[in-house]
């Protein structure tokens, strides 16, 4: 396939301007505590689902700047982006779900992908905001205050989803988008419903389950690592993979894909007391469908 091949150049290339030197993202957040959203944590004070963020720093404090990034960082991304976007082969057949992007955007213009997951009721736009990763917590995708929330991207993420990790979070409570992501504990379930459908303006995107697991957590991926940085990728699936909680479910067969294709999805859900509930898929094909 186009992109395996690709992003394994791409590797390569990142791999190199890595050892280059230059700040990692870590030391970023270390140094300059302003340009990163706290993580979410629940709000318990109530019955509803709804988590908060941090009450230590204002969203005034904690917005994202594009214009900031360590040069390494900044390189990487050019190296990642550098594949084609050019259909790919994908297993088994497409959800038949028609996504009318510009209707959608007419009620909210956040909207920037819809995921479908087969076997779950999951069937919903993705949202982001660019300044804010709680709003759509206590959100819908309507706009209007709603304890459920909505699915939404990390604020850090490209909405293209060609960064290494793409993050999505949403609510995890009865009444939440991702209340179902704990049927994936179920090894047997994981293996009967192993496939994520995101949809774009002009692909699908289809990614295979790999990891299904529990976590307290709480630190945003995208905050803790630099993915851009292979070795700190490596090292963020090995641990993965190498989980040993009897409550998880992982599919070893798909860690050299994982860390060849360099793309990934990590959805989180958020549960009541604040911890995770977490489903990982890697890149596993394309196709335009419009």
């Amino acid at each position: 396939m186009k992109k395996r091949c690709v992003w394994g150049i791409s590797v390569v290339m990142a791999m190199a301007i890595t050892a280059c030197g230059g700040t990692s993202r870590n030391d970023m957040v270390k140094e300059d505590t302003t340009d990163v959203t706290c993580e979410a944590v629940s709000d318990t004070s109530g019955s509803g689902s709804t988590a908060s963020f941090d009450d230590e720093e204002t969203e005034e404090n904690i917005v994202a700047d594009a214009d900031n990034l360590p040069d390494s960082l900044e390189d990487g991304e050019t190296a990642m982006l550098s594949y084609n976007m050019t259909d790919e082969e994908i297993e088994g057949s497409i959800p038949d779900v028609k996504v009318d992007f510009e209707v959608l955007r007419e009620k909210n213009s956040d909207i920037c992908a819809y995921i479908v997951i087969p076997g779950t009721s999951i069937d919903n736009p993705v949202l982001k905001k660019d300044d804010s990763n709680e709003y759509y917590l206590e959100h819908g995708e309507d706009n209007e205050s709603n304890s459920a929330g909505c699915i939404f991207i990390d604020m850090g993420n490209e909405t293209d989803f060609t960064d290494p990790v793409t993050c999505l979070y949403a609510n995890a409570g009865e009444s939440g988008p991702f209340y179902e992501l704990i049927n994936y504990l179920d090894k047997s379930f994981m293996e009967k419903n192993e496939f994520i459908y995101v949809y774009s303006d002009d692909y699908v995107t289809q990614y295979r389950v790999f990891a299904a697991y529990s976590t307290d957590e709480t630190e945003r991926p995208l905050v803790k690592y630099n993915f851009y940085d292979y070795a700190e990728y490596t090292k963020y699936l090995d641990d993965i993979f190498e989980i040993r909680d009897m409550t998880a479910a992982i599919n070893n067969d798909l860690h050299d894909e994982a860390l060849s294709l360099w793309n990934i999805i990590t959805l989180m859900g958020i549960n009541e007391d604040g911890s995770r509930q977490v489903l990982q898929a890697v890149f596993n094909g394309r196709t335009s469908i419009y």
